[in-house]
C-alpha cells in the first residue's frame, strides 16, 4: 500500500514539473526574443545575413572590375550582377560603400 502512495506522489510531481515547462508565449514572441538573445534562430539569421552581404560585396567588386567605378547603390547591381537585392532575414536594410555591404542590424 505504501508503494502505491510513492508512485502516486512521483506521478503527481512529474505532472506538475512537465506542465511548468510549457512556456506560455506565442511563436512570434519566442522567435523575436531568440533573435535578440542570439539563440539558434538569431544565429541562423546572422549567418544568412553575412552570406547575403558577401554576395552583394562580390557583385560590387565585379561591377568595379567591369565598369571601372564602384556602384552608387545596391540597386545599380540589379539585374546585371544580382537577380534582385537580397533581404536580411532579421528585417535589416543593406547599404553599400564601395565594395563593402553592411546591414542595419548585423553590421558588416
Amino acid at each position: 500500500m505504501k508503494s502505491w502512495a510513492v508512485i502516486l506522489a512521483i506521478l503527481a510531481l512529474t505532472v506538475v514539473f512537465v506542465s511548468g515547462c510549457g512556456g506560455g508565449g506565442d511563436a512570434a514572441e519566442e522567435r523575436n526574443g531568440d533573435a535578440e538573445r542570439g539563440g539558434p534562430v538569431g544565429q541562423a539569421d546572422a549567418a544568412a545575413c553575412a552570406s547575403n552581404r558577401n554576395i552583394v560585396s562580390a557583385a560590387a567588386q565585379q561591377y568595379y572590375y567591369t565598369e571601372g567605378a564602384y556602384p552608387t547603390s545596391i540597386q545599380a547591381l540589379v539585374p546585371g550582377y544580382l537577380q534582385s537585392v537580397p533581404a536580411c532575414p532579421a528585417g535589416g536594410t543593406y547599404a553599400l560603400w564601395e565594395s563593402t555591404a553592411t546591414c542595419s542590424i548585423h553590421g558588416k
